[in-house]
């Protein structure tokens, strides 16, 4: 719960400072006889999402009847089609965004390393102070020191964080969410 309030927050804050990066996106869920997600269950579960985001989402979620689901979607199936709901999340450029960020965090005086390695972190007691870092084009070791470190390393977050685990404990464990793309042409919309 804590994760879908922080998130929500933070697509409302991208949506005002980076629209040409952050940008509305529609979702429509069909609901189906036998589903494993009721409608009642569904619609449920978007008013706590909406509830979560202070009802300050991209918009509101809405109960959809199966004939406004078919003007919609004409591609989906009807049998047996029971209804379903419209909400709404955001669509991020996520490479563009974390360049946007590098580029701010430079203009601001940080020190931005491209095709590098961190290798260990350079402890000040028991805080970090910086990190060995490898370039990994030239094969050159520096240090790098500073009075705040952030791990803005994606996918690779949870080797930094055990890095630090030596330095300042156990980190938070991470998170994993599931995206199933399509061609166009075989969803039909």
């Amino acid at each position: 719960l804590r994760l879908v309030f922080e998130s929500s927050r933070e697509r409302r804050i991208l949506l005002g400072i980076a629209p040409h990066l952050v940008r509305p996106l529609r979702f429509v869920w069909p609901v189906y006889r036998g589903s494993r997600v009721s409608l009642l269950r569904l619609l449920a579960g978007l008013t706590l999402y909406d509830a979560l985001a202070l009802f300050r989402n991209v918009g509101r979620h809405r109960r959809l009847e199966p004939a406004e689901l078919m003007a919609m979607e004409p591609g989906l199936r009807c049998e047996g089609l029971r209804g379903g709901a419209l909400y709404y999340d955001a669509r991020t450029d996520d490479s563009r965004l974390t360049l946007a960020n590098v580029i701010d965090a430079v203009a601001a005086g940080c020190c931005a390393l491209n095709y590098a390695r961190v290798d260990a972190l350079l402890a000040d007691g028991k805080r970090a102070a910086g990190a060995s870092v490898s370039d990994l084009v030239s094969a050159n070791t520096l240090e790098v020191r500073s009075r705040a470190i952030v791990n803005a390393t994606g996918p690779w977050s949870d080797r930094i964080r055990r890095l630090e685990a030596a330095i300042m404990g156990s980190g938070v464990s991470g998170t994993k969410g599931t995206h199933v793309a399509l061609p166009r042409n075989r969803v039909g919309n």
